[in-house]
């Protein structure tokens, strides 16, 4: 993914558990500072274009943010968001942020590919980026040529990213790249090897996309992949990759309805989230602050500039810290995964992780109007 979900503090819970009101221990603050030149079908952040907050906007959240954590013996986190390498000063914005939360998150460095191809100065960004500590840069896939650009809203996505790659090298770094599957651009998956062979691509990791309660997400789940289709592609990628490597050794054991026996026989995966120590927040490019994450918006507790910044964090920290699970789905116990599995489990699709077939069937309960499985407020 171009960028990720807030999973800091992690702890261990049962599935289910949602604990909201929590002790909080670290605020993880995502700042809208652009939007994206793409618009992703698969995007869990619901980036879209918007115009570039102001470098001294960002610099003055950051500093009331970290200064109110300081004061109230908070760990502080930050990312900027939607697409950072596309902001008119992103050279800039890299190093506050490291100055802030360190320079860990910028490696590796996670973009579209399309800004490095667009924007005159990109050996400035990625030089700036190369000072911080980043060695890989991580670019995204959804096909090959004309499939790419249409997932992506985007005509020339697909050459702009293949532009992006040279110029990484070129700079000394290192390219990754994500490629979603899905059924859609399955069949052209052997062409895309070759494609990314010749453009030198480092390291490359191949999944379907995980589900996000989106609506974006809603619509992209029909392109999920079923096993038959990637069965013939398995070997190859096992061989070439070395992501995800148990999973594609044995897809068979991650369809949906494998899932479904798994839930309803009592053996499903234990898995890591923060227990709601962490307080997730998002400062909007006018500076309102919310409870949520990117393109997912909860109470809205003022805003930062007109409503005086420390007024505005205390408010926010007063409801407490809510685990991961409750940003998506509210702050009431979710249903239980036997349950979800049993009313909401079907038989198709392909999901790599746990989390992206529950959260399918947390927001199927949702959307059948399953009580204690409340809305979100995603924009």
């Amino acid at each position: 993914l171009v960028a990720r979900p807030a999973q800091s503090r992690l702890t261990r819970h049962e599935p289910g558990e949602i604990l909201a009101g929590a002790m909080v221990a670290t605020l993880y603050l995502q700042v809208e500072v652009v939007g994206c030149p793409t618009v992703c079908r698969h995007c869990w952040a619901q980036g879209v274009p918007y115009h570039a907050m102001p470098v001294a906007d960002v610099a003055w959240v950051l500093e009331q943010t970290h200064r109110f954590c300081d004061d109230h013996g908070l760990g502080f986190g930050a990312y900027p968001m939607h697409e950072v390498a596309a902001h008119p000063r992103a050279a800039e914005l890299l190093g506050l942020f490291a100055d802030h939360v360190g320079a860990a998150e910028f490696e590796p460095l996670s973009t579209t590919g399309v800004p490095l191809a667009v924007r005159e100065d990109w050996q400035e960004l990625l030089a700036a980026a190369a000072s911080l500590g980043t060695t890989t840069v991580w670019v995204a896939f959804h096909g090959l040529g004309v499939e790419h650009d249409r997932q992506v809203n985007r005509p020339g996505a697909f050459a702009e990213t293949g532009l992006a790659i040279q110029r990484v090298h070129a700079a000394g770094l290192r390219v990754g790249a994500n490629v979603f599957v899905t059924t859609a651009n399955a069949g052209q998956a052997g062409r895309l090897l070759e494609a990314l062979g010749r453009l030198q691509v480092d390291q490359v990791a191949w999944e379907p996309a995980t589900y996000y309660p989106t609506p974006r997400g809603r619509r992209n789940e029909r392109l999920r992949p079923a096993l038959l289709e990637l069965l013939p592609l398995a070997d190859r990628i096992r061989t070439l990759s070395p992501f995800d490597h148990d999973v594609w050794a044995n897809l068979e054991a991650h369809t949906e309805a494998v899932w479904v026996r798994r839930a309803l026989a009592g053996d499903w995966p234990t898995w890591a989230r923060h227990d709601g120590e962490v307080l997730e927040l998002v400062c909007r490019p006018n500076l309102d602050l919310h409870t949520g994450t990117a393109g997912w918006y909860h109470e809205r507790h003022g805003n930062l500039r007109t409503d005086g910044a420390q007024a505005v964090l205390s408010r926010s920290l007063e409801q407490g810290g809510r685990s991961i699970d409750a940003v998506w789905f509210g702050p009431d116990r979710l249903p239980a995964v036997e349950e979800l599995a049993a009313r909401y489990g079907d038989r198709t699709g392909l999901h790599f992780t746990e989390t992206s077939v529950r959260y399918l069937w947390l927001d199927r309960a949702r959307r059948a109007g399953t009580p204690h499985c409340g809305d979100g407020d995603g924009a």
